[in-house]
């Protein structure tokens, strides 16, 4: 693979900005964070009901507060899922003579210990809770993040044999 040394500095910069992005995210008071997602979630709800103003009182809130459930979660899953195929990127560039089992599980490590310190850090800020639903959402991230990169490697490699071949 050409300029391996590049692509493990570049995934390790990106596995770094990745995870200052979280630590902002998760330094934000409770309130700063909802203030954050409650215009997309109201976005998103308008899509989804276009008789969101309809709805009860009851029934609005009662939906706008699962939709905001669902899309926070996903948020963690994405965030960690980007962690995770930054990490897997620079472990597998870093480490070439590693299998992609092994630069997997060392980048799931990196990832789920950051998702514990992540949830301990929000202890320390105000109107957030510390869950370990959240932990088990961004392990899944990760993994998923780490899945994709090992299969965009696969494929690479394979549409590379092809064109060497054909030479």
């Amino acid at each position: 693979m050409k300029y391996p040394k590049f692509w493990a500095r570049f995934f390790l910069v990106a596995s770094i900005v990745t995870a200052a992005l979280i630590f902002w995210f998760s330094a934000q008071k409770g309130t700063e964070s909802q203030a954050l997602s409650d215009p997309l979630t109201l976005r998103v709800a308008q899509l989804l009901r276009p008789d969101l103003m309809q709805m009860s009182e009851a029934e609005r809130i009662s939906f706008l507060e699962l939709l905001s459930t669902i899309i926070r979660k996903n948020a963690h899953f994405c965030e960690f899922a980007l962690l995770g195929f930054n990490l897997m990127g620079a472990m597998r560039f870093r480490f070439p003579g590693l299998s992609n089992g092994k630069c997997r599980l060392r980048a799931m490590g990196i990832a789920v210990a950051y998702a514990i310190s992540d949830e301990l850090h929000q202890l320390f800020v105000s109107d957030r809770a510390t869950r370990a639903l959240d932990v088990l959402i961004d392990s899944a991230g990760s993994l998923t993040g780490t899945l994709v990169l090992t299969l965009g490697l696969a494929i690479l490699a394979i549409l590379n044999q092809r064109r060497v071949s054909r030479r």
